[in-house]
């Protein structure tokens, strides 16, 4: 019996839930696009060399694989009005990316 990932994965996505809605600016492309994903900006401590500890903010979106299916590192996403770049992504295979975002 199939496990109704997809349609659990759209429940996931509704901003009723737990996702947000973003834009999406594709390099190149003309326009805009609308999807909705997991937004987490957690901060994590990182060695400053010195005796005062430093924390870093590491913005990461979750979404639906088939809305950036051909995401490159210069596109860039806007959420909540902070503009974001793309760093880094892994496809995992199940239908769900994850994108490592900086800050512009």
């Amino acid at each position: 019996m199939a496990i109704p990932f997809a349609s659990d994965l759209s429940a996931i996505m509704n901003t009723d839930e737990f996702a947000v809605s973003v834009t999406y600016r594709r390099t190149g492309a003309l326009g805009n696009s609308t999807i909705n994903g997991i937004f987490d900006n957690m901060t994590i401590p990182v060695d400053s060399g010195g005796f005062v500890q430093i924390h870093e903010e590491q913005p990461r979106l979750t979404c639906k694989t088939s809305d950036v299916p051909n995401i490159i590192e210069t596109d860039e996403f806007v959420i909540s009005g902070i503009e974001y770049t793309v760093r880094a992504w892994v496809h995992d295979g199940t239908g769900v990316t994850v994108i490592q975002l900086e800050r512009n």
